[in-house]
């Protein structure tokens, strides 16, 4: 891209951004992967609903964190804020072994 249209496209996301269309943490977030996201969850307060997920016949969760449960592409966490408010988190699926991201929120 040249330097007049990256100037441009920055212009429009900062606008947007405060116009509160393009949150710059959803830019941030989907960049990120969900075990460093789900980290800075639990710094903040932030409680997984462990009951969410699914579990195995032993009672193990069936995925690797207990508050995911995941469809063929998108994955959904539940978490709750130290308030107690309940918040779903969207994520796309690692394939092979590789962490979640977590989607524009």
């Amino acid at each position: 891209m040249s330097a007049p249209r990256m100037k441009k496209t920055a212009a429009i996301l900062g606008f947007c951004s405060a116009c509160g269309f393009l949150p710059l943490t959803a830019w941030a977030q989907a960049s990120q992967g969900y075990s460093d996201y789900r980290q800075s969850l639990i710094a903040g307060g932030w409680k997984p609903n462990v009951g969410y997920g699914l579990k195995t016949a032993r009672g193990k969760p069936l995925y690797k964190f207990p508050e995911v449960v995941c469809g063929p592409t998108l994955c959904n966490a539940k978490w709750r804020d130290p308030q107690g408010h309940e918040k779903v988190i969207t994520l796309i699926r690692g394939l092979e072994g590789a962490d979640h991201r977590v989607a524009p929120q």
